[in-house]
């Protein structure tokens, strides 16, 4: 399954119009949902191994200092287990949240895809441009950069200021990406003209773009006690 999917990711970034022109023959619920949700489980997967180097290697550490001699080789097996224990819990909440956002944000980015194509008189399938955009998601892996950033910011490598502007300059990078897609998927799927689907393309990034502001300026600012 994941080769599977890395070859279809790698095909997606180096051969987008190709990969667009001869998309995986499957519902949209099958293959489009499988390719999605392994991109969840992988920055859910980094995203709680952050969590992890950031929060509880302090706390376990905080303990340790209180323990000497024989105690440490009875309290290190149960420190382990409840470390991997809470790493579980953290990769099953984030994987849950990050595929049901995602699972939501690329429905509706397929959903405006159609609904625009459909004004410029496109000739696509409301379901196969919803399975294309699925298949988009993979440039969201370009956030795991971020995500390890986390941890130069908890060890004070990093300021919070140049965290945000790494994290707003991988952002854009990926919507700018993700952009080209929706374009392609607007040309190739949904069957509109170049230009048109150009057009098409701008109400998706759009949305993206007002997600980066309230993610940036109202997100982050609340969270900055906690991963600082």
């Amino acid at each position: 399954m994941l080769k599977n999917y890395f070859q279809d990711l790698m095909k997606l970034l180096l051969q987008p119009i190709l990969f667009f022109t001869r998309m995986p023959d499957s519902e949209w619920w099958d293959k489009p949902v499988t390719f999605l949700g392994i991109t969840a489980m992988i920055l859910a997967f980094f995203t709680a191994f952050s969590v992890f180097i950031t929060q509880y290697i302090p706390i376990g550490s905080t303990l340790f200092e209180k323990v000497s001699g024989l105690k440490i080789i009875i309290v290190s097996p149960v420190m382990l287990v409840l470390a991997f224990m809470f790493s579980v819990i953290a990769f099953s909440i984030l994987f849950v949240s990050f595929l049901a956002g995602m699972l939501l944000l690329f429905w509706m980015l397929g959903a405006l895809i159609f609904w625009g194509g459909n004004i410029l008189k496109g000739k696509g399938d409301y379901l196969k441009d919803v399975k294309a955009s699925f298949y988009s998601s993979g440039i969201f892996l370009a956030l795991i950069i971020p995500v390890f950033m986390l941890v130069l910011l908890k060890n004070k490598t990093m300021d919070f200021t140049n965290f945000a502007i790494g994290y707003n300059i991988f952002y854009g990078f990926a919507i700018l990406f993700l952009y080209g897609l929706q374009a392609i998927i607007a040309r190739k799927v949904h069957g509109l003209k170049k230009w048109k689907a150009f057009i098409v393309a701008l109400l998706p990034f759009l949305v993206l773009i007002m997600l980066g502001i309230i993610v940036s300026y109202l997100i982050l600012p609340k969270i900055s006690p906690w991963i600082s």
